[in-house]
C-alpha cells in the first residue's frame, strides 16, 4: 500500500493540473461557440466547466490529506 500511496502524491497534483487545463480548453470552445451564434451549445459547454471547476476542491482535498500521510 505504502507505493501507492507515494504514486498518488504524485499523481494527484498532475490530476488536478489536468483538470485545469481541461477548464481552460473548455472556456476556449464556449467563447468560440458563442462567436459562431452556437449559444445552447455554448450553455452545455459552460455546464462542463462548472462540473470540472466543482472537481478542483475534491482534488486539493485529496492533496493536503495524502502529503499528510
Amino acid at each position: 500500500m505504502g507505493e501507492n500511496i507515494e504514486k498518488l502524491k504524485h499523481l494527484l497534483p498532475h490530476l488536478l493540473e489536468h483538470n485545469l487545463e481541461h477548464v481552460d480548453e473548455h472556456r476556449k470552445w464556449v467563447a468560440l461557440c458563442e462567436e459562431a451564434g452556437l449559444h445552447e451549445v455554448a450553455e452545455d459547454l459552460r455546464q462542463v466547466v462548472s462540473h470540472f471547476e466543482a472537481c478542483t476542491p475534491y482534488f486539493k482535498g485529496a492533496i493536503e490529506k495524502i502529503q499528510k500521510l
